[in-house]
């Protein structure tokens, strides 16, 4: 009797560790998503209002050409476009344009020539190109790509 009882017991846990275990690895991963997604991505406008608040503002617009299945875009958001000491140089300095290539009624990708992904570009307020970014960079380049035309804008 005492060992059906332990066999009970035993397929008991048995059932209940093949229930649990999978509850807690969706919560752990949904947790360390959470964690990783704490900061936001910019604050993207359309080309036109990011142009126009450009030139009132004193700022530099920076289009982000991406596509949904583009591997390196995606790493670019979560690595570099939501930390937070890219968001106070990119913030203080920048306004963002995304362009999903995918679906593009503007055409603008085919404007700017974006024939690569990710590309970055940057315009001065009069829509002069004043840098232009083809593929993925780590958070530190991104830094200095921003401060060295932040100290070189003119007008």
């Amino acid at each position: 009797m005492k060992t059906e009882a332990r066999e009970m017991t035993t397929e008991s846990k048995r059932k209940i560790h093949s229930w649990w275990r999978p509850l807690i690895l969706c919560l752990a991963l949904w947790l360390g998503a959470a964690g990783t997604a704490g900061a936001a991505e910019f604050q993207y406008r359309s080309l036109e209002e990011a142009l126009k608040l450009a030139g009132t503002e004193n700022k530099l617009v920076m289009i982000f050409f991406w596509a949904e299945w583009c591997i390196y875009c995606g790493q670019l958001r979560r690595e570099v476009f939501s930390d937070p000491t890219v968001h106070e140089v990119f913030d203080r300095n920048f306004l963002a344009v995304s362009v999903d290539i995918e679906n593009d009624p503007g055409e603008v990708a085919r404007k700017y020539r974006a024939r690569s992904l990710p590309t970055l570009l940057f315009l001065k307020p009069d829509s002069e190109v004043i840098g232009y970014l083809p593929g993925a960079v780590d958070r530190e380049t991104f830094l200095k790509i921003l401060e060295y035309l932040v100290e070189n804008r003119k007008g």
